[in-house]
């Protein structure tokens, strides 16, 4: 199989699927970033839940006990 990626193989018909244009990449790029920056932001304003902050608790009380 050569190096060049410019067309996929569709494995249930052994068809050759196109490289999308550099518009519908970019289209792609831009869409999946603002999908990322998205879940991110909403990351930020989530709670930490009560058990991960006292597991936090429980560790740092056993690293003053030692």
């Amino acid at each position: 199989m050569s190096g060049d990626m410019s067309d996929k193989i569709d494995g249930d018909k052994g068809n050759r699927i196109p490289k999308p244009s550099r518009s519908a990449q970019i289209a792609m790029a831009r869409e999946i970033e603002e999908n990322l920056k998205r879940v991110y932001k909403a990351s930020l304003t989530e709670e930490v839940p009560d058990r991960f902050l006292q597991l936090l608790a429980d560790l740092k009380n056993r690293e003053t006990k030692s």
